[in-house]
């Protein structure tokens, strides 16, 4: 079977970036199309299958930059060995009617897509261990999921086999979290974004997670 043409820009590309490093510019969608003689469309997809994996990052102001490697993990299914011992407590939960850029970008949707939005604390024997924004395309919930969403633990269901994609973002705690994670106002932290695939590629759910220090530790070894 042929590679399909995005795959095969996907792979030049990353061999174009490897030696580059971390915050680099790439080239402009109007050069790359003509680096790869291809349509704007399949540059498009092939920069936004490397963005998904965390190999690049988008800044809508200034355009497409190389991630740094050291923050890059990507992995298999989410892994919920200890699900049953976490309590979550929905904070927010409503479908809205447009998202910011960083959740188009990672779900691949137009600025006018609905999406539902949730915000919940995690906690485990009653202390904090992050709090959870997730947004999930409405067009993939049906009526009946999106009325059960809040009392799910997991989202396995929405989809049967896939990958995670896992980026680590050092940030400073948004006040609105500091106090539900029982941490300083601006506590440095670690923000992971998770962008759950399915097994075509298609992105199901985008997730920021922001971990209590004390209680999440994150080691990235190079």
């Amino acid at each position: 079977m042929d590679v399909p043409v995005y795959k095969k820009i996907q792979q030049e590309m990353l061999e174009m970036i490897k030696d580059l490093p971390p915050n680099s510019p790439i080239p402009s969608e109007r050069d790359l199309t003509k680096r790869f003689d291809a349509s704007r469309m399949t540059v498009r997809k092939a920069v936004s299958a490397l963005v998904d994996e965390g190999y690049l990052y988008r800044d809508s102001n200034r355009g497409t930059f190389v991630a740094d490697s050291t923050l890059h993990k990507k992995n298999t299914l989410i892994n919920t060995e200890d699900i049953d011992s976490l309590t979550y407590k929905m904070i927010y939960f409503d479908v809205k009617a447009s998202s910011g850029d960083d959740v188009q970008a990672a779900l691949r949707i137009s600025d006018d897509e609905p999406v539902v939005r949730m915000i919940r604390l995690v906690s485990k024997n009653e202390v904090p261990q992050c709090i959870e924004e997730i947004y999930i395309r409405r067009l993939n919930l049906s009526d009946e999921e999106l009325r059960n969403l809040p009392n799910w633990k997991d989202f396995n269901r929405l989809y049967s086999e896939g990958s995670l994609t896992s980026r680590f973002k050092p940030v400073m705690v948004p006040p609105q979290y500091a106090h539900m994670l029982a941490v300083r106002v601006n506590e440095p932290i670690i923000l992971v974004e998770n962008i759950v695939n399915r097994i075509s590629g298609e992105p199901v759910i985008f997730m920021k997670v922001y971990n209590n220090p004390a209680e999440k530790v994150i080691e990235i070894v190079t």
